[in-house]
């Protein structure tokens, strides 16, 4: 079998060598003769496994047998290397990537509440998002700015884009110390303030129905119009919220800026403060100036962002956090049936700008 093609890491980022007794040669003595395991970037993520048994590329059954049998060396390869990638089983659509990934348990709170536009595909497989191609999605740890979020995130790619639509991953560990000490110190002791501004679809002549806002109803992001009941599921999240005098509505989390992971007690950057600022680089050079022109300092946006002192990123800060995920940013080829699972306090993931079509989807567990 041939090592995997189509991998880069981001220019001029630094490698670390993988010694003897690392934790590669650690992996494959726990998972056995019947997959190939290699670390195409050697320090970083992900685990890459294809089949050697012939059965596995073509039996789902017998690949989630045994996904199912060896549950303990991938929990043990995700805090080792972050990310593990199966490449060459036979997954051909959402039923088998749900069901290769029986044995983990879905994130009880669901995409309620999240930022990306998604839809449901089959139980709990989703699309992964609906943001326009020509956006770059920044890094980041999903669904960091709500109190509850997933622990593990599964990719599943059914269709590659024909041009980019990369899903590039990034090893967290170690970022929070990269940055500026002022700004550590600022995530640190202030946090994050997240927020969403959604409007009343009942209103009449409102300008910011217009598509081109991306500014979307509470009724059809929640898929109801039963204000009682999404007030229920903010509630039962931990989010704030209020309505104002036309029933638009408007929630928001104010979370800390750094976590500790559960496991090995490591302080982590963990945040969306980077992810969620409509800079240039992610939305491009139109789309602020057509907001700051439309909605000036008075009308609510769709989305706001700031340090917990309630002061946004400044463009220094902004570019540390940037140029340091950039240095640890890894890309890869998608293949169909790639599914990717990542350990979301330890790797941090985005999305390239693609053309074409493009089916990648997505799971969430606890």
């Amino acid at each position: 079998m041939t090592e995997p093609t189509s991998l880069r890491a981001a220019a001029g980022a630094p490698r670390s060598a993988s010694p003897a007794g690392s934790r590669l040669e650690c992996a494959r003595a726990a998972f056995g003769d019947s997959v190939l395991l290699t670390e195409p970037f050697a320090g970083r993520p992900p685990l890459w496994i294809e089949p050697r048994d012939a059965l596995l590329t073509r039996d789902i059954g017998a690949a989630a047998n045994w996904m199912a049998a060896h549950r303990a060396p991938i929990e043990d390869a995700l805090l080792s290397f972050g990310a593990v990638l199966w490449r060459g089983f036979p997954v051909t659509g959402a039923d088998d990537f749900e069901r290769l990934m029986t044995g983990f348990t879905p994130f009880s709170k669901g995409y309620v509440a999240g930022t990306s536009e998604r839809k449901a595909i089959k139980g709990n497989v989703m699309e992964s998002t609906r943001t326009p191609p020509d956006v770059y999605i920044f890094l980041h740890q999903e669904m960091a700015y709500l109190p509850l979020n997933p622990r593990l995130v599964a990719f599943y790619c059914k269709h590659p884009a024909d041009e980019g639509g990369r899903t590039v991953i990034a090893d967290m560990r170690g970022l929070l110390e990269a940055l500026p000490p002022a700004m550590q110190k600022r995530l640190v002791d202030r946090g994050v303030i997240y927020g969403r501004n959604m409007r009343n679809e009942k209103l009449e002549n409102d300008w910011r129905a217009d598509p081109i806002y991306r500014h979307h109803t509470w009724q059809q992001w929640f898929g109801t119009d039963d204000a009682a009941a999404v007030a229920a599921q903010l509630e039962e999240r931990g989010i704030s919220h209020e309505w104002d005098e036309e029933r638009n509505l408007r929630f928001w989390t104010h979370r800390p800026g750094v976590t500790h992971h559960p496991a090995t007690g490591q302080l982590l950057f963990f945040n969306q403060i980077y992810a969620q600022t409509p800079h240039r680089l992610c939305v491009g050079e139109e789309y602020p100036a057509l907001m700051d022109a439309a909605y000036g300092d008075s009308v609510p946006r769709p989305y706001f962002v700031s340090v917990g002192d309630g002061a946004p990123l400044t463009e220094e800060e902004f570019f540390s956090i940037h140029d340091a995920l950039e240095r640890r940013r890894v890309d890869f080829d998608w293949q169909p049936g790639d599914v990717l699972l990542l350990e979301n306090k330890l790797t941090g993931h985005g999305r390239t700008p693609f053309r074409g079509a493009r089916d990648i989807q997505v799971m969430l567990f606890e």
